[in-house]
């Protein structure tokens, strides 16, 4: 009788052990943070506690998904800390010059996309995880699935031409930051049907020509070309100051002026209506002095 009781008792003692240990490591759900302006998930991103991490499940790099806390709401936010750097970089389609594989990127090209007006790239910081500094990047909400998944089920968008204005802005965008490491899983769609860039660790080269010039194709945003003709050094230096080197600042103007060229040899070629075009805006801040 008495072993009986004792089992029992042992048996409950683990059980409320069992459960305290999951509330720690598990916490219960909060709401999500929703609603918030570009600086709020600045703050949020920077300052929120790490409840959970886990594996992003996809790329090469290690990269963690994280479960963030603040004020009672939650989110989710990708976390990348690699910080590889060097002259040749031998990969597996060959050798790369100027081989660059780093988190500074990602907050870089964040900057870089409020610089231009686009807001297609998540809200991205500078912040420190296990002592190393990474980049945390805000979870893109209600996503229904990469451009990969659509073009696999060879699904159209409800509205093709806003679509292909889209992706003239991806490839405008890649070319301007020598983006050597775009695919179709980093292109994200939402509910909206609305495109996000992500993962741009590759990307910001110290060449001075475009990756591929014809792949910047026959339109552009007319706010986005405006918006090229007017980033100048010193507001590009200061917003991606730590982040890029003064070589890879010139060569990103280099590549914007190449740029602006084209669209200017085929505005005078077809007309500007033939060329540009108008595209909803989705930013209403730009980031503030860094």
């Amino acid at each position: 009788m008495r072993r009986r009781m004792f089992l029992g008792l042992l048996a409950a003692v683990v059980a409320v052990h069992a459960v305290h240990a999951e509330g720690e490591d598990s916490p219960p759900k909060a709401p999500k943070a929703v609603g918030l302006s570009d600086a709020e998930k600045e703050a949020f991103l920077l300052t929120a506690q790490i409840v959970r991490t886990r594996s992003a499940g996809s790329g090469i790099t290690g990269s963690l998904r994280a479960t963030l806390r603040k004020d009672g709401r939650e989110h989710d936010a990708h976390i990348q800390d690699i910080d590889l750097s060097k002259p040749v970089g031998n990969m597996p389609g060959g050798v790369e010059i100027d081989f660059r594989d780093s988190y500074r990127n990602n907050v870089a090209a964040y900057r870089l996309d409020r610089l231009l007006g686009l807001g297609m790239v998540p809200v991205t910081v500078v912040r420190s995880d296990r002592l190393k500094k990474a980049s945390f990047t805000w979870w893109v909400d209600d996503v229904l699935m990469s451009e990969k998944d659509r073009m696999q089920k060879k699904m159209e968008s409800p509205d093709p031409p806003a679509w292909n204005r889209q992706i003239y802005v991806v490839r405008v965008f890649d070319q301007l930051i020598f983006n050597t490491d775009r695919n179709l899983g980093n292109l994200l769609i939402d509910s909206e049907w609305r495109m996000w860039m992500i993962d741009h660790s590759r990307a910001f080269k110290i060449f001075k020509e475009l990756k591929s010039s014809e792949n910047l194709g026959t339109h552009c945003s007319r706010d986005l070309l405006a918006a090229l003709r007017h980033l100048d050094r010193p507001t590009l230096a200061a917003a991606t100051r730590s982040l890029l080197s003064e070589t890879q600042v010139k060569g990103l103007l280099a590549r914007r002026d190449l740029i602006v060229k084209y669209y200017d040899a085929r505005i005078a070629e077809l007309g500007e209506g033939a060329v540009l075009y108008d595209l909803p805006p989705r930013v209403t801040e730009a980031p503030g002095p860094r």
